[in-house]
């Protein structure tokens, strides 16, 4: 997961501009987003409807803003058409889904179920991401040292380290923030939380006293980044960088060999360049997997593993930056 720099502000799309429905009053036109807005306020809001946060009533409440084409679109170039969560490119296989970072028809809080959930924000521009399935959807996976399937994926969770924070009835939910527990990659800073190691297993980022990070913690297992196809994956990918960093160590000592010797540096040259290219487009923001590639990179300059390469001003390092 790595940070996603966005514009809070929505795009200048229909549903946000314009004017195009009738608002509960009678009189002024509203966009679609804000009418939407309204019956749903009116909706969750009836006691007959939601009490005690429980639902009283088999009626339901249809959510269409967050399904707009036109959303989605511009969804996906913000995340660079990759999982917002586990980094994965997906559009080739699969359908995306567009995930409300807060539930908004009901809340899984770990300890029980409240109704309904953070209704208000069902068409929030900042409350929307794009999400694989496999993230988003509560199913059974295989993780590594476990010897069964765990259910993972985060479905309705939003757990906070204090219940009596939980804010409901269209409150300002920035007052969770101290105490919210998934990590939110048009906000949080992933890379302060999560780390990878040389398996490419996702762990929690230790502080500085040693202690795990919680938001860490609790987003490995909501957004099930540890399960092991995914794991798999992240390691062919681990892996292909690894290799490409050797070959062009050993291009390069190649490079300084023929130089010595007073040879013709041409093809040498041309495989560098090629080399260096595929690791750049590696790189790329909308290439799979950036923050643990990263966070490889740091470690290797930090190492000394980039001494040779660096002769011929090429700077690894700049690509662990964001």
């Amino acid at each position: 997961m790595i940070k996603v720099r966005c514009n809070p502000t929505p795009p200048q799309i229909t549903i946000y501009v314009a004017k195009s429905e009738k608002a509960l009053d009678g009189l002024t036109k509203v966009t679609k987003a804000e009418w939407e807005l309204e019956k749903a306020v009116v909706f969750f809001t009836d006691p007959a409807n939601y009490a005690d946060d429980a639902k009283k009533t088999k009626a339901k409440f249809s959510f269409r803003v967050y399904q707009d084409s036109d959303l989605a679109a511009e969804l996906e170039k913000v995340f660079g058409k990759k999982c917002a969560y586990c980094e994965s490119r997906f559009a080739h296989v699969t359908s995306k889904d567009i995930e409300h970072y807060r539930p908004k028809a009901e809340i899984d809080t770990g300890q029980g179920t409240l109704q309904p959930g953070y209704f208000w924000l069902g068409g929030e521009w900042q409350n929307l991401l794009i999400s694989c399935p496999h993230c988003n959807r509560v199913r059974h996976h295989k993780v590594p040292g476990q010897p069964e399937e765990i259910k993972l994926g985060k479905g309705t969770q939003f757990p906070l380290a204090d219940e009596k924070l939980r804010v409901r009835n269209q409150g300002d939910v920035n007052g969770e923030d101290p105490v919210r527990l998934l990590l939110n990659p048009r906000v949080d800073d992933p890379q302060e939380h999560l780390t990878f190691d040389a398996d490419a297993l996702i762990h929690p980022r230790a502080d500085a006293n040693g202690q795990p990070s919680a938001k860490g913690s609790a987003s490995i297992t909501a957004y099930a980044l540890q399960r092991a196809e995914l794991v798999n994956e992240r390691l062919v990918v681990l892996n292909r960088l690894e290799l490409r960093v050797m070959d062009l160590n050993d291009l390069i000592e190649t490079h300084n060999d023929l130089i010595a010797h007073g040879l013709d540096t041409t093809r040498n040259a041309a495989q560098i360049k090629r080399i260096k290219e595929e690791i750049d487009q590696m790189f790329a923001a909308n290439a799979p997997y950036l923050a643990m590639l990263r966070e490889w990179i740091r470690r290797a300059k930090q190492r000394g593993d980039f001494a040779r390469i660096e002769q011929l001003h090429i700077d690894l390092a700049v690509l662990g930056q964001e």
